[in-house]
Parts: C-alpha cells; sequence; structure tokens
C-alpha cells in the first residue's frame, strides 16, 4: 500500500469513528425525549416534545389544479415530534388518522400537520367528555340578571 493510501484508510477509520459517536449521542437523545414524553402522561402535561428529526414531503405547491399532470410539487423538510395520546374513557381506546390508529397511552414520532390534527382531536375529546358529565363551565362566572328581551316585549310586561 501506498502512504496516501494509508493516510486514506486512517482517515476512513476516523470519519467512521466520528459517525459512531454521533450516532451513540443521537439514539441517546432520542431515547431521552421518548421517555420526557413518556412521562409527561403520569405528570399532568400532554406536550410535545420535538425530537430533533426531520421527514420529507411533498407539498403540492397549486392544490385549486385539478388537473392531476398540472400539478407542481416540492419536497420539503418537517420537523418531527413525540406526542403521547391522552383521550378521555368516552373517546374509546384510538383515534384513527390517515388509517393509522393512535392508541391512549402511547407516544409516537409524528409530523407536524399530523401533530396539529392529533391535539386539535383530543382536545374535542375532553370538551365532549366535560359537556357529557355536566361540570359547571359557568362555577367562576359572576352571576348577571341581564335577559335578552326586546323593548317592545319589556313594554308588554312580559318579564
Amino acid at each position: 500500500m501506498a502512504a496516501n493510501d494509508k493516510e486514506l484508510l486512517a482517515e476512513i477509520a476516523e470519519l467512521k469513528f466520528k459517525l459512531a459517536e454521533a450516532e451513540k449521542a443521537k439514539t441517546e437523545a432520542q431515547e431521552m425525549a421518548t421517555s420526557i414524553a413518556a412521562a409527561s402522561s403520569f405528570i399532568g402535561t400532554a406536550e410535545e416534545q420535538p425530537t430533533g428529526n426531520t421527514i420529507t414531503l411533498s407539498v403540492c405547491l397549486n392544490p385549486a389544479e385539478k388537473k392531476e399532470e398540472k400539478q407542481k410539487f416540492k419536497d420539503v423538510e418537517v420537523p418531527t415530534y413525540y406526542y403521547t395520546i391522552d383521550i378521555p374513557a368516552g373517546a374509546g381506546t384510538n383515534l384513527m388518522t390517515n388509517g393509522i390508529a393512535y392508541y391512549h397511552g402511547q407516544t409516537y414520532e409524528v409530523d407536524l400537520a399530523t401533530l396539529v390534527d392529533l391535539k386539535s382531536r383530543v382536545a374535542r375529546c375532553w370538551d365532549h367528555e366535560k359537556s357529557i358529565h355536566s361540570e359547571n363551565e359557568n362555577a367562576y362566572r359572576k352571576p348577571t340578571n341581564a335577559h335578552l328581551m326586546s323593548k317592545a316585549a319589556a313594554a308588554r310586561g312580559m318579564q
């Protein structure tokens, strides 16, 4: 082997070592984010945790175009998040989105659009649960004696 080949092999070995260290650090960070997201369901917060990863999505630049061959697409890097599904018992066991079942209590890595959809649906499940169990939504509001009545009705004495 020539001296140049030995230098290249040494450089390759050094780069492989650095790559292994970077992968280990990335794996540790992902495990930490996963454990934080999993623990969040026990500490009362259901916030998303950024993973530091991205995925590539094809986004249509002219979605109003009806002819498929005229539509233009662009690849976009989108961040992903860990999110723990926390739905009330009356909502069932899972939420279905794009044919994927997201089960209560489980943590998933999702893109931003899916995260927004899941958070909205989880919030609506909890709002529905509150309305069913008739919690007093006006408990902290100041009571008023105001009534909506037209002036004509008030004049006729219909109070």
